[in-house]
């Protein structure tokens, strides 16, 4: 799939291989370096990064689930993956590429799969700095929790989508209006 980013340069979206895991990590471990201290703490921002030291533990990260990656001409710029339950399980964009649209591709190719596999519930976690792109694409916040990571305690937004059933009335919703 291409498409193109808001500062019009070509973006290719394409499925996540084995080979790309160690470009991801990398991309990861950048983006929360780059945003993380904004918001949270050194510590926290110090275990979340620690993830992509554990390469095996990222590959299953990126393969246990389709992950869709955006690439341009400087290479990979974006990842976004969804499991076959609906999970939205990573969002991150190359800090120097933030805000050129990359993130909205990615949810849309997301949003994509989840029709051609007629789900009907998208949830994830967002960050402070996912939160946003998760409601512009029609994403409620239901609620929040506390994680702990490597000792450190984390809070994060739990948020959802639900979609129609295109197969007849809408379906039943839960906890709010049908999105």
């Amino acid at each position: 799939m291409s498409t193109s980013s808001t500062i019009g340069a070509p973006l290719h979206i394409r499925l996540a291989a084995a080979a790309d895991v160690p470009a991801l990590a990398e991309l990861f471990r950048q983006s929360v370096l780059a945003v993380a201290p904004q918001r949270y703490t050194l510590e926290q921002t110090q275990a979340w990064v620690s993830f992509a030291t554990d390469l095996e533990a990222f590959r299953a990260f990126i393969l246990a689930v389709t992950t869709y990656v955006a690439e341009d001409a400087t290479g990979i710029v974006g990842f976004a993956g969804i499991g076959q339950d609906g999970h939205v399980a990573s969002a991150y964009v190359r800090p120097d590429c933030i805000h050129r649209g990359i993130g909205s591709a990615l949810m849309q190719r997301l949003l994509a799969y989840a029709d051609s596999q007629g789900l009907q519930r998208l949830y994830g976690e967002a960050s402070e700095f996912s939160l946003g792109l998760f409601l512009k694409f029609g994403f409620r916040q239901y609620d929040t929790e506390v994680v702990e990571r490597q000792g450190v305690r984390f809070s994060r937004y739990l948020v959802e989508k639900l979609r129609r059933d295109n197969s007849g009335p809408e379906s039943r919703r839960i906890g709010g209006p049908l999105l």
